[in-house]
């Protein structure tokens, strides 16, 4: 088994990937899959240079995939270049899991992280992945908030203390 950054060759098995994890595993429906591979080709593409995509191979057959997103922060008066990353989509195929495949993949995602001088990177991970990214060095922080747009619904903004 092998991670590698994911070159062009390697979109239309992301795509392949992308489709089994969320319709093959999750059963989300949606556009017919000749469309979102072709789409998803498109998507890496316009992508590559904040998406970093990394594959995981297993006998010359792609397995497994991970994203870092580049977050490129506000400058600062003492450091211009602050940069940060979100770690996504952290996939490995059913039959391939418990071996090492996601720990390589977080791993490699991480050394690309501290190469390119990001100061922090963030997971949103699932129930069953908190083991994974915590074994990584992923710890909880007070220091982030989260707001789920799509089913959070706050209240209004009040200005605390008066006026604004």
């Amino acid at each position: 088994m092998s991670v590698r950054r994911a070159s062009e060759a390697d979109w239309t098995a992301l795509a392949g990937l992308r489709w089994a994890w969320r319709v093959d595993e999750r059963g989300e429906l949606g556009r017919p899959r000749p469309e979102f591979l072709a789409d998803f080709e498109r998507w890496c593409r316009d992508h590559r240079e904040t998406h970093l995509g990394f594959v995981a191979v297993a006998r010359s057959v792609p397995v497994g995939m991970a994203w870092l997103a580049t977050i490129e922060r506000m400058p600062g008066p003492a450091v211009w270049t602050r940069l940060a990353g979100h770690l996504q989509s952290v996939y490995v195929l059913p039959e391939h899991r418990n071996g090492g495949i996601g720990a390589a993949l977080v791993a490699a995602a991480l050394d690309e992280a501290r190469s390119r001088g990001f100061d922090y990177v963030i997971v949103h991970p699932s129930e069953r992945s908190f083991p994974l990214y915590r074994r990584a060095g992923f710890r909880e922080s007070g220091a982030m908030l989260q707001i789920d747009l799509r089913h959070d619904r706050p209240g209004p903004i009040r200005p605390v203390g008066g006026a604004i």
